[in-house]
């Protein structure tokens, strides 16, 4: 696992500043480890509702069709965005704003401070 950083503008209305994005890096081990976890999990579930009456007809199917689909999404994903550190063009607070692990730049949000909306986008 290594964690990539680079740089980031953060803009509300005319406002500019300079922050700093964190990007986790998987090397294809890991995504191998998480393709093979996400794939033992999704059949684990469809074993556990194998007893689950009536239910067990569309979740066991269900649970054993997605395995293979979680696992190669897994595989597939080689980064994930962790968050944005930097002041807020807004208020100026130094502020730390966490990403979801799909997401891509450009990206609108909103500030943790000040509920303002800042736009994030590479340098």
């Amino acid at each position: 696992m290594s964690i990539e950083r680079q740089a980031v503008d953060l803009r509300h209305e005319d406002h500019v500043t300079a922050g700093e994005l964190s990007i986790r890096i998987y090397s294809s081990g890991e995504r191998a480890k998480r393709a093979v976890g996400g794939l033992a999990a999704c059949w684990a579930l469809a074993g556990v509702t194998l007893f689950i009456p009536i239910a067990h007809f569309v979740l066991v199917p269900g649970f054993a069709i997605a395995g293979p689909i979680v696992a190669l999404r897994l595989y597939t994903q080689d980064q994930a965005m962790l968050d944005v550190k930097g002041p807020c063009p807004a208020c100026n607070e130094s502020v730390t704003i966490e990403l979801d692990a799909k997401d891509k730049l450009p990206l609108w949000t909103y500030c943790p401070q000040c509920r303002a909306s800042v736009h994030i986008d590479k340098r």
